[in-house]
Formats: C-alpha cells, sequence, structure tokens
C-alpha cells in the first residue's frame, strides 16, 4: 500500500516537473524571438531569410 502511494506521489511530482519545464520553455521562446523588422519584405525565390524574422516563412516554402 505504500509503495502504490509513493508511485502516485512520484507521479504527481513527475507531471508538476513537466508542466513547469514546458512553461518555462514557452517563457523563453517567447523572450528570445525578437519582433520582425519592419523594413522586412516577403523573400522570394533563393533570397536569404535569416537576415529578418521570416525564417519560419522560408522553412514552410520549402517544406511544401
Amino acid at each position: 500500500m505504500k509503495a502504490l502511494i509513493a508511485f502516485i506521489v512520484m507521479a504527481v511530482i513527475i507531471l508538476t516537473l513537466i508542466e513547469i519545464n514546458e512553461r518555462v520553455k514557452a517563457k523563453k521562446s517567447k523572450t528570445d524571438n525578437p519582433k520582425p523588422q519592419e523594413d522586412c519584405k516577403e523573400p522570394s525565390g533563393a533570397e536569404n531569410c535569416s537576415g529578418c524574422s521570416l525564417i519560419e516563412l522560408c522553412e514552410k516554402k520549402t517544406t511544401k
């Protein structure tokens, strides 16, 4: 019986730590991504997208 209770407590602790880790990751990724520059235009063809914050757009176009 004690082992079952200990297992349940351990599972709750692990799930709590996972949730905390996900929140920290979300907050960190939110602050790491700079806002897109105003002078960035949508890239055409083989232009380099890494200079402005449109890298996600380029990755989506290349995966299609």
